[in-house]
């Protein structure tokens, strides 16, 4: 498989931040008869993931997550060291099995605990805010 590589223009980029990602918006292609062609949901993310980083990087990245990931690989997914990893595989926290003496990790279990830690500080974030609103006069916070 040929790698291809898009060089994106400055104008791109303007383009780019001009579109409004709101929620719930969705892309569709039209073909030269006026048609809609159907886009899958998970393409349809891609392309919506890939707009909002030019956007706000003014550079995207795309490749494809091998099936298995080595525990050096799943650890820079998950933006914590190796050993901490291989510590959550003992404790249960993400499913892992063994080739030979390395331990590997599913794609798909890592993508998800990534998520699953994303909400988490998201959420935690979420209360902090709240608890700084409720308790500005006493924490003498000027919002």
């Amino acid at each position: 498989m040929q790698e291809s590589q898009l060089t994106i223009s400055e104008n791109t980029v303007r383009d780019a931040r001009d579109v409004r990602l709101e929620p719930g918006v969705s892309l569709s292609l039209v073909d030269q008869n006026g048609k809609t062609l159907p886009l899958s949901s998970s393409l349809e993310d891609v392309l919506l993931q890939a707009l909002a980083s030019i956007a706000r990087n003014g550079e995207v990245s795309i490749s494809r997550v091998p099936d298995e990931l080595s525990s050096n690989a799943a650890a820079d997914i998950l933006g914590v060291s190796r050993p901490t990893l291989l510590k959550w595989a003992r404790e249960g926290v993400i499913p892992s099995f063994k080739v030979g003496t390395h331990t590997r990790f599913k794609r798909d279990a890592v993508m998800e605990l990534k998520a699953q830690r994303a909400k988490e500080r998201r959420d935690a974030f979420a209360r902090l805010r709240d608890f700084e609103w409720e308790n500005r006069e006493v924490l003498d916070i000027e919002f």
